[in-house]
């Protein structure tokens, strides 16, 4: 046991082989927007080719790529389904690795702290299927790294402004992330040197690269109205830094590596150099609405990344091994690894009943999924189903009404024919459109909120039917 806490490669390599074992244990990985983001690409690179009567495809500069990028280089070699497992390993292992490289750069090697990011891999946004934009947080923890170490080489600026371009290509969120740390980083860096001033400043002239990328070379997005959610919500959510699915559990878990965190604080030192980013961090968090516009959940994408960036920033104010803490994160995230395999293995039996339902229809169908309130997002309804109906996109190339296309940074679209259809609340007032129809858990609605159909296929969570004319 000594000489396991003792092996720093063994400890982290175990960790990363739990961390991306459940991405190919199970045949389907319940993260919740994930069947529309795989139907997506599968439509975009030719694997549902009986959808095409549907949908269209075309490639633009767009800051949301990540996958699709990532799915275009592999996708020659594996089909669409491994290439999305593989994105996700490396989505996963970037926001663990990530953390440590930024506490190497940070601290040096003198400890294992940053092993807690482990903790948060599993985050709320990449349960939520949010995988573009975790991939960029995984990119911005490496690029952060790199910026402490070398930005005042002479390779910098040109490096730089590659990797910033990329971030921006990943997604747009994680641009700002970069763009907000790299600058409060370098703000707070000037002050500590006032009397010793440096250039290293200069190699921020990178972000005029991306910045230009973006203003001349891509579609911009409206902003549209803003929400707001009430403070204790706010409070709440914070726990979309450890997970998702189980909001009572994950904030009993936050909780509990924040008490840890108290205990051992007296032992522990800050990187200073870091103040003021995690400020800048939570003040964004603090002062950004929960919806701008049609996009939810933009406040609840930033807790993983403050959480990941003061993993990396808290170091042992002694040189020693500290055990007890890591057997506490070990025996936290065992718990809440097993908690996520068994539901992950739990859940398949339902998309299992969904996939044979879906083997009966004719290819090339529409499809209407109906589900009591499309709009609310609980996390504690298992298993995810709100974009279950996108399988039978890959399945049988049919037409569903809310896949992610006719988005602003969407690259598929609907057909002209189909896109009066095109909507993310699908109703009953639309079944004459359809050929059949999808209730998702059928027994919240009244006979007066669904079409006539003949039933073809039943599961526990689901009604498949023809509508009938």
């Amino acid at each position: 046991m000594r000489r396991f806490w003792g092996d720093t490669g063994t400890l982290y390599g175990v960790a990363t082989i739990l961390l991306i074992a459940p991405f190919f244990a199970f045949r389907d990985v319940p993260l919740y927007d994930l069947p529309n983001r795989i139907a997506g690409l599968q439509i975009l690179f030719g694997e549902a080719p009986s959808a095409s009567a549907y949908y269209t495809t075309g490639w633009k500069l767009v800051p949301d790529l990540a996958s699709a990028g990532w799915v275009g280089a592999f996708h020659w070699i594996v089909s669409v389904d491994t290439a999305v497992r593989l994105f996700l390993v490396v989505t996963v292992a970037q926001l663990f690795w990530g953390t440590i490289v930024l506490h190497k750069a940070l601290f040096g090697g003198r400890s294992r702290f940053a092993f807690a990011a482990v903790l948060f891999a599993y985050n709320g946004p990449l349960l939520l299927g949010f995988i573009n934009l975790s991939f960029g947080f995984g990119m911005v923890l490496w690029a952060m790294a790199v910026w402490i170490r070398w930005r005042d080489e002479p390779w910098a600026l040109p490096f730089f402004a590659v990797v910033s371009c990329l971030i921006l290509l990943a997604h747009l969120f994680a641009f700002a992330v970069y763009v907000l740390v790299i600058g409060a980083y370098e703000i707070g860096a000037a002050w500590q040197r006032r009397r010793h001033p440096r250039r290293e400043w200069l190699a921020l002239l990178h972000l005029l690269v991306p910045m230009a990328l973006y203003a001349f070379g891509m579609r911009h997005v409206g902003g549209g109205g803003l929400a707001y959610v009430s403070p204790l919500l706010k409070f709440i959510q914070l726990a979309g830094a450890i997970g998702f699915y189980n909001p009572l559990f994950d904030m009993l878990s936050l909780l509990a590596a924040l008490l840890g965190l108290v205990l051992v604080a007296h032992r522990l030192e800050f990187a200073r150099e870091m103040t003021l980013p995690i400020a800048a961090l939570v003040v964004a968090y603090v002062a950004l609405p929960y919806q701008i516009g049609v996009t939810p959940f933009v406040d609840y994408r930033l807790p993983p990344v403050i959480a990941l960036l003061l993993c990396g920033s808290l170091n042992w104010r002694e040189n020693r091994r500290r055990t007890h803490a890591e057997l506490f994160v070990v025996t936290l995230f065992a718990l809440r690894w097993l908690v996520t395999v068994v539901q992950f293995h739990g859940w398949q039996a339902d998309y299992a009943q969904y996939r044979a339902a879906f083997a009966q229809l004719p290819p090339s169908i529409k499809l209407l999924p109906l589900a009591r309130d499309v709009k609310s997002v609980d996390p504690a309804a298992h298993p995810p189903l709100a974009d279950i109906a996108a399988l039978a996109v890959g399945e049988r190339g049919a037409l569903v009404p809310d896949l992610f296309a006719r988005s602003s940074y969407g690259l598929i679209d609907y057909r002209l024919p189909y896109q009066v259809i095109a909507t993310q609340v699908p109703t009953a007032a639309l079944a004459p459109k359809f050929d059949y129809v999808l209730l998702i858990r059928p027994d919240e609605f009244s006979a007066v909120q669904v079409p006539h159909y003949r039933e073809i296929a039943r599961g526990r969570t689901f009604v498949l039917g023809q509508i009938e004319r």
